[in-house]
């Protein structure tokens, strides 16, 4: 069960909508809607797993990261939601959309008896927090050290990559990966986490 702090840890999530088009706004470009994805394993041997929501809407873009104790995503054991501010949106020449977004607000919530004890004795794995962590009980993460990742503070600025075929959306950084903080570091290659378009719930 160790491994779940890893893995929850590494998976952080984003939930994002798009508005309709109207005649008096600009079109919403690919990437904007609410996208979902199908479980996925991760975590040592994928012994676990995890589910993303991620909605962009009119400027905002959020997400949300369920990691499961399986890797048939049956029983939670933490939430990590994510939301920021869209500064920048632009469609590329191959049809890859570059956008910034600046963090708003990184949380996790413990939704396993285990993790949180796990969390509460362990501050290299409890996000660098001496206790204090409760279950079902929401903590911001960002700016902390959840090992291995570091979460960016919020204001933050990060630099990302989609790519759009149909009704499938891959996100080069998201969720897997921080440290895209400066342009250079915008990742050129889709993730593995394949997102798919769903209707607004």
């Amino acid at each position: 069960m160790r491994n779940i702090l890893v893995a929850t840890s590494a998976s952080l999530a984003l939930v994002i909508g798009a508005a309709p088009a109207r005649a008096d706004k600009p079109r919403p470009t690919a990437i904007e809607g609410n996208w979902e994805s199908a479980c996925m394993p991760i975590g040592k041997n994928g012994r676990h797993g995890f589910t993303a929501r991620l909605e962009i809407r009119r400027g905002k873009i959020a997400a949300t990261v369920q990691v499961y104790a399986h890797s048939t995503c049956d029983i939670p054991t933490v939430r990590n939601d994510y939301r920021g501010t869209v500064a920048s949106i632009r469609t590329n020449d191959d049809g890859s959309v570059d956008f910034d977004h600046v963090v708003e607000a990184i949380t996790m919530t413990p939704d396993f008896p285990e993790v949180v004890t796990i969390y509460n004795g362990n501050a290299a794995v409890g996000c660098g927090f001496s206790g204090g962590w409760t279950l079902h009980v929401v903590r911001a993460v960002d700016g902390r050290t959840c090992a291995p990742w570091t979460f960016p503070k919020a204001g933050t600025r990060l630099y990302e990559r989609a790519w759009v075929a149909g009704d499938e959306l891959r996100i080069g950084s998201f969720p897997s990966a921080w440290n895209n903080v400066t342009p250079d570091k915008r990742t050129m290659a889709p993730g593995a986490l394949v997102f798919h378009r769903v209707a607004p719930s």
